[in-house]
């Protein structure tokens, strides 16, 4: 809400949220070192007083994860997927679906204290948006397509 002596925008809690939602998630590890969960969440968030949709509130996410060993438990492959259905804007549009994945490559204990990784976020470079939120101008925020990240760690 905007303060009205200055016009800018201050938080406070406001009415309360009536949320009801179901998740579900089922993990495995096989003995092969395979290691691996997925995870389904149903949510439908709603503003009491007036019986609105949330804003910026997915009614389905999904995620799954899989982990591979390598090499003799110390390096491992990882993929990891999150799909997220729309979620309504400010302006009361739709910001659509998102389907992203994620891999990596990383070391545990290959040379003692040392930890190495290499990711790509959004290896399919899918462009999408997420709602904004009073302060923006946007009704909707462009993210970053494909990401690369290295990591080299030492405990000590």
């Amino acid at each position: 809400m905007l303060d009205p002596s200055d016009g800018l925008l201050v938080y406070r809690n406001g009415n309360k949220i009536n949320a009801k939602g179901l998740e579900l998630t089922l993990e495995g590890k096989w003995p092969n070192g395979w290691d691996g969960r997925i995870s389904y969440a149903i949510q439908e968030a709603r503003d009491s007083a007036s019986d609105r949709l949330l804003t910026n509130s997915p009614q389905h996410l999904v995620k799954g994860n899989l982990i591979i060993p390598l090499f003799n438990d110390k390096v491992f492959a990882s993929l990891e997927t999150r799909y997220m259905s729309s979620r309504l804007t400010l302006t009361g549009d739709r910001a659509k679906n998102v389907f992203l994945t994620n891999a990596t490559l990383f070391t545990q204990q290959l040379l003692p204290g040392w930890e190495f990784s290499a990711q790509v976020n959004n290896l399919f470079g899918h462009r999408y948006g997420d709602p904004g939120s009073g302060e923006h101008v946007q009704d909707t925020i462009l993210q970053d397509g494909r990401t690369y990240w290295l990591k080299l760690k030492y405990r000590f």
